[in-house]
């Protein structure tokens, strides 16, 4: 949290104001009456960012502005602690007299709003898909002790990758936090408000709580599926109304969205499902639905129709429930709605012709027999594969500009290929030994492709799955030319030699066991050892690690490194690593290795990637296919 001030004044900052020395402020991204949100530049990493000043929206007394500092303060370092895929990350938190600025990663992306602007309805599993991200998100908001108060479609983004991410925690809180605005100010969006904020008293405040997020997230949900919001009207106090006493208007195409969505909207907070249920709910809609997305119902041809009135006997009207009645749904009756739901995804809306309700072909999932096919490729719920390599190893993967050429990359995208996905779709991200596990967890990637050894412990510790393996490697050592080492024994005789190698690697207790436990550096990296080891200063004089980065090195370091002979022992086995909880993904790499290290019609496609990249610097013959045996 810095605490330094700006070259402007509140509000009257303009372009090129610097804020605390560092954030440059650039053009006007947009402005509300809880802030202003410009995109700046970090002077200090040379990036861009988004910046918001947060602008105190009541009156202006001194004490309620101090506290209203105070809170903005405690409220923005507690986002900035967040660290959630499905939430922006702040980056920074700068206090300057009465206002209080986020600095946030600046995202050039659609939003919610727009998607839903271009296509008007989402199918269900779609939204689903989105509702999910946003609630896990949501979830981890709460659970840092903050209330977001304005989820709506226009604050949900996604990433290139179709990630959503949910932002503008410009009007955030803290649960149970004191009232510092007007005691009548209703803060918020009326269409996605909550009726309990609705009436709101210096006697019954009624504070904004983790089920007023939820409700606006069924709107949202309600939104996706509809193509209309459930509550809307002429006037904000029209729409404030029907929030307050309006039931929720009968859904036509949510299916197994439905039961959700009329819990979510219950007009009392206590009856709505917590996050936990919710997301049971979402997560068996998104998982046991085992066919593509249908296309959404069509777009009506006419402006937006006007929202249905109340409906008489309506059975998921709020008020009709008994505020003991707890949402809980037992497992047989789930699957039995699930059941059901599947039969309505499939065959749309219609009657018996063929058709939808709205005239569209119906739409199913078969193979090329007519019958019902299995579980839906990755690549039909994600437009983009995002592969984790490593850019420092020549001959595997390295990073040139923008992209990574080597072998495991060639390899990836063979596997990509396979998967379904065109080279366009595909997304190389650089990884190292100590985070590519973290970024599989995180879905920051979706595979690794980065020299990653099989091994049953790391798949236990590291929660991964191996397909493969598509390499075997053999230990190998890199020295200086200049100096008269010509196997293992001139190291182990020269004392005063120091051998590198990777904090963690498997190279750490074999260079103990062969006697050099004195010599042994351990770095952070491969990299940082070849750097000691090009450093004429330096007392390392080897760098222990497999034989075909050791080839790769020796290549490009020719004038300065040489290669020993494979030290031999047993060969370590690179596998394309995957979430262990996505099992369908590693069936589906391993069917692709398969294909890829197949030689019935000839030499396979897994040894031209190796006699392109690997046979001119391992000098050696070409060597057969590997075994896939953890497939």
């Amino acid at each position: 949290m810095h605490n330094q001030g700006t070259t402007g004044q509140g509000s009257g900052n303009g372009p090129d104001t610097v804020i605390a020395g560092r954030y440059r402020l650039l053009s006007q991204l947009g402005r509300g009456g809880m802030g202003v949100v410009w995109e700046a530049l970090d002077t200090s990493l040379d990036r861009k960012v988004a910046v918001k000043g947060l602008l105190y929206p009541g009156a202006v007394t001194p004490v309620a502005q101090a506290q209203w500092v105070n809170r903005a303060r405690r409220e923005a370092q507690a986002i900035a602690r967040i660290g959630h895929q499905n939430v922006v990350a702040v980056h920074d938190v700068i206090e300057d007299g009465n206002q209080v600025w986020i600095v946030m990663e600046l995202l050039n992306s659609r939003s919610l709003a727009d998607l839903l602007r271009e296509q008007r309805q989402l199918s269900v599993p779609h939204a689903a898909r989105i509702g999910l991200q946003v609630l896990r998100g949501l979830t981890a908001v709460h659970e840092a002790g903050v209330l977001h108060r304005d989820v709506k479609p226009h604050n949900i983004l996604f990433r290139p990758d179709g990630r959503a991410l949910l932002m503008d925690f410009g009007i955030a809180t803290f649960e149970g936090a004191v009232q510092v605005t007007r005691s009548h100010e209703i803060i918020g969006t009326p269409q996605y408000l909550a009726p309990e904020l609705l009436s709101r008293t210096v006697e019954h405040p009624h504070p904004a709580t983790a089920a007023s997020d939820l409700w606006a997230l069924g709107v949202t949900l309600y939104e996706m599926v509809e193509g209309r919001r459930p509550f809307d009207g002429a006037t904000s106090f029209e729409v404030l109304i029907a929030v307050r006493e309006s039931p929720v208007p009968p859904m036509k195409y949510a299916g197994p969205l439905t039961a959700l969505i009329e819990a979510l909207l219950r007009k009392d907070p206590a009856a709505r499902p917590d996050a936990t249920e919710a997301e049971r709910t979402l997560q068996a809609v998104t998982r046991d639905f085992a066919v593509l997305d249908t296309p959404a119902p069509p777009k009506p041809a006419g402006p937006v129709p006007q929202e249905p009135g109340p409906v008489t006997g309506h059975t998921g009207t709020p008020g009709r429930r008994r505020p003991w009645d707890r949402w809980k749904v037992p497992a047989a009756v789930l699957c039995t709605a699930l059941l059901a739901g599947a039969a309505w995804f499939v065959w749309g809306q219609g009657g018996g012709d063929g058709t939808t309700a709205g005239g569209a072909p119906e739409t199913g999932v078969v193979d090329d027999q007519g019958k019902a096919a299995g579980p839906p490729k990755f690549s039909d719920t994600h437009d983009v594969l995002r592969i984790g390599v490593k850019g420092d190893q020549p001959g595997l993967s390295v990073k040139s500009g923008k992209t990574f050429k080597g072998f495991e990359v060639d390899m990836g995208r063979a596997v990509a290929r396979i998967l379904g996905f065109g080279d366009d779709q595909v997304e190389f991200v650089r990884v190292n030994s100590s985070n590519r596990s973290a970024y599989l967890r995180t879905d920051r990637v979706d595979l690794v492709l980065a020299s990653y050894s099989i091994s049953e412990e790391r798949e236990k510790l590291e929660k991964v799955s191996f397909a493969g393996p598509y390499f075997e490697a053999l230990k190998g050592l890199l020295v200086r030319k200049n100096r008269p080492y010509n196997d293992l024994s001139d190291l182990q005789n020269d004392s005063g030699a120091k051998v590198c190698t990777a904090r963690e690697s498997v190279y750490v207790p074999w260079i103990k066991k062969e006697g050099m436990a004195g010599q042994q550096v351990l770095l952070s990296g491969y990299e940082d050892c070849v750097k000691a080891l090009l450093n004429p200063q330096s007392p390392v004089y080897a760098v222990a690690t497999d034989d075909v980065i050791v080839a790769g090195l020796a290549d490009k370091y020719a004038d300065k490194t040489k290669a020993l002979d494979s030290l031999g022992g047993d060969a370590e086995g690179y596998g394309v690593a995957t979430d262990a909880r996505k099992t369908d993904l590693h069936r589906e790499v391993c069917e692709a290795l398969e294909k890829i290290t197949d030689t019935s019609g000839g030499a396979s496609r897994w040894s031209e990637i190796y006699v392109e990249h690997l046979k001119p610097i391992m000098r050696q013959p070409t060597p057969g296919e590997p075994a896939l045996t953890t497939c």
